[in-house]
């Protein structure tokens, strides 16, 4: 008698999470606008066109701080005091980030 009411307990649980994940991937894969939110998440979260849209904008962003030959300098690390010129983008004594 348990055995057959833990059965159909994990059988019920089980029917209910294959019917959710259905719901959530017919609302990502909706392409109405409304759950644009829930899409960018699962697009993200798979590994999505959009979420590689956002690495490459992140790294072309990055790429367009480096500061440019134009604007020459050397200053002193502030973590070891060692020389760092304007194409270094770590400090070659310390390692210290240079932003």
């Amino acid at each position: 008698m348990m055995n057959t009411i833990a059965t159909s307990i994990v059988l019920i649980l089980a029917g209910g999470l294959v019917a959710i994940m259905i719901y959530v991937i017919k609302l990502s894969s909706d392409d109405s606008g409304k759950q644009s939110e829930l899409k960018q998440f699962v697009e993200a979260l798979f590994g999505g066109s959009s979420a590689r849209q956002e690495q490459s904008a992140e790294q072309e962003s990055a790429a367009a701080r480096l500061p440019d030959d134009a604007n020459p300098f050397q200053e002193p690390c502030p973590a070891c005091g060692e020389i760092v010129t304007h194409r270094d983008v770590d400090c070659p004594s310390c390692g210290l980030r240079l932003v």
